[in-house]
């Protein structure tokens, strides 16, 4: 992708990807060395300044490719398989007021998540909250 003649990297997060993953206080090393890498990249990316272009992606997407509950690009997960995946990320694109595909740079997706968290799915419903900065420092965990 080109964005005013300088070539841009595109990432492609599912919504809880894209919003929670920066925020959580887990470190994965059950999923292995390159889902960690993958992990940390994507926690390094929704900055102020950066110009890598993210689109919101619908299922599995450049994290969710490097891991080890991933079967036949679904997630199967113990704790909550594609269905529950795909519940949680529609409540995070209807309190972000986004849609799949949309696509913006790193630093206007930070813009945004900043002016909306917490969103009313992650003070009430979110089945990491007990893991998650955002939730910690409102007060509500």
């Amino acid at each position: 992708m080109t964005v005013s003649g300088v070539s841009m990297e595109t990432a492609r997060l599912r919504p809880h990807h894209l919003l929670c993953e920066r925020f959580l206080k887990l470190d994965f090393a059950e999923r292995g060395v390159e889902f960690r890498n993958v992990d940390q990249k994507i926690r390094n990316l929704v900055r102020p300044d950066d110009p890598t272009v993210i689109e919101v992606a619908e299922g599995v997407d450049d994290l969710c490719r490097v891991c080890p509950h991933r079967r036949a690009d679904r997630c199967e997960h113990p704790r909550g398989g594609e269905e529950a995946v795909r519940k949680w990320d529609g409540k995070i694109l209807r309190g972000l007021g986004i849609a799949y595909g949309e696509a913006r740079t790193s630093g206007q997706w930070h813009m945004l998540i900043k002016d909306k968290l917490p969103l009313d799915f992650c003070l009430a419903r979110c089945p990491g909250k007990s893991n998650c900065r955002v939730i910690e420092a409102s007060g509500d965990t």
